[in-house]
């Protein structure tokens, strides 16, 4: 059992490495062709994101894809205040997303590239992953399981 864990935490990390890699070396957007008023939305993998014009960052994530805390179903993520760390609001503020947005960059399913604006940057960082950063805080989510710092 323990050396199922260990080799479950190493391949977590490689999987955690290799979408730190992806999405150093995105390509950037430009944030402008995303606006709809002062707000830029986008798509990217199975999330609809924007980023506010105050740098709230936020994603609607389709179910079953992230767990806060490695155990805790959500379907949103989000850094909207600078005394929080990145978290989940479980749909009380509404949506962050648009199913009308473009989708990230150019390569499938909007992976591939960043999006920066109101002091906040997002990645489609492939191999399922995003990737957002504003506030000094951060979350990510895909198939190498959610992070939130």
């Amino acid at each position: 059992m323990k050396m199922r864990a260990v080799l479950g935490m190493a391949t977590a990390a490689i999987a955690v490495s290799l979408v730190g890699t992806a999405t150093a070396s995105a390509d950037p957007v430009n944030p402008n062709d995303y606006l709809i008023g002062n707000t830029v939305y986008f798509n990217a993998g199975p999330a609809q994101c924007s980023i506010g014009p105050d740098g709230t960052t936020g994603c609607d994530i389709a179910p079953g894809i992230a767990k806060w805390l490695d155990m805790i179903p959500v379907t949103d993520l989000a850094i909207d205040v600078p005394f929080l760390p990145a978290h989940p609001t479980f749909g009380v503020f509404g949506a962050y997303g648009r199913s009308d947005a473009q989708w990230l960059g150019q390569g499938p399913n909007g992976y591939g590239s960043t999006i920066s604006y109101a002091g906040a940057t997002c990645s489609g960082g492939g191999r399922g992953g995003i990737s957002c950063n504003s506030k000094g805080h951060s979350f990510s989510f895909g198939w190498s399981g959610t992070q939130t710092n």
